[in-house]
């Protein structure tokens, strides 16, 4: 009976660190090694630069993103010639779709908040140069 028990709780424990476990996040559609290489090597006070590197990244996923609709498209016109892997596939497409358009907008998000940091450090470098 207690190891019946014990085994019950361990299968539990497991359980809910399974499921708390981080599931990747909506940055990670691209490849992070190359991704944060490539913001690493921004200048941290160049705000304009690392806006446009966001810009750049969300042009990136745009692009994925129409290939993943069309895609979609395709699988939703030929639904019955695949059969249950189609629409399998068309979950996971509509799945990452969502991904795509939340990385997007996330990426615009963070472009538009050091757009601002730039032109209200413009400012205050021109307020100074007076």
């Amino acid at each position: 009976m207690i190891k019946k028990l014990t085994l019950l709780m361990i299968v539990i424990m497991l359980g809910f660190l399974v499921g708390c476990a981080q599931m990747n996040p909506i940055g990670n559609i691209q490849s992070n090694e190359s991704y944060s290489a490539n913001l690493r090597n921004i200048d941290p006070n160049n705000h304009n630069a690392i806006a446009k590197h966001y810009e750049d990244t969300a042009n990136e996923m745009k692009a994925k993103l129409q290939e993943q609709k069309k895609l979609l498209e395709e699988y939703e016109g030929h639904s019955n010639a695949y059969g249950r892997r189609g629409q399998d596939r068309q979950s996971h497409i509509t799945a990452k779709i969502r991904q795509y358009e939340n990385s997007i907008k996330e990426n615009l998000k963070e472009a538009a908040i050091h757009r601002e940091m730039a032109q209200e450090e413009e400012k205050r470098e021109l307020g100074f140069n007076k």
